[in-house]
Order: C-alpha cells, then structure tokens, then sequence
C-alpha cells in the first residue's frame, strides 16, 4: 500500500516536470517569432494599437493622425 503511494506520487512529479518542460519550450518558441520591427500608433478614437503599414491616416491641423479603421478615422473628424 506504502509503495503504490510512494510510486504515485513518482509518477505525479514525473508528469508534473515533463508539462512544465513542454510548455517552457513551447512559451520559447512563440518568442523567437520574428515582429518585423514595425511600429505601432495609437487610434486617438478607439485607443488601439496598429500597424503603421495597416493604419488609415489623415492630416489634421498639419498633424499626421493614425486610425485603426476607416470607421474611426470618420467618426473623429465628424467630432473634431
């Protein structure tokens, strides 16, 4: 009874080591994914983070202003 307790709980910590190791690797190659060193602007609407290459933008008050969809670029100039 002491040994299949004992041999349990080898297997548990076994199993606990080997998904821990799984998901290290795992974590550490979403990491090494190249992000292409692309900056991001901020939607002064909506305040989210795009690509500069994928954001709408306009000039507003000589000010380039960045917008992450046509929609938002829209509905600020209709504020502004």
């Amino acid at each position: 009874m002491v040994f299949k307790l004992i041999f349990g709980i080898i297997i548990a910590y076994l199993l606990y080591k080997l998904i821990k190791a799984w998901n290290t690797v795992k974590g550490s190659s979403r990491a090494n994914l190249p992000t292409g060193g692309e900056d991001l602007v901020e939607d002064p609407f909506c305040h989210t983070y795009v690509p500069v290459s994928n954001a709408f933008r306009t000039v507003i008050d000589g000010k380039t202003v960045y917008f992450c969809s046509q929609k938002c670029l829209e509905t600020y100039k209709k504020k502004v």
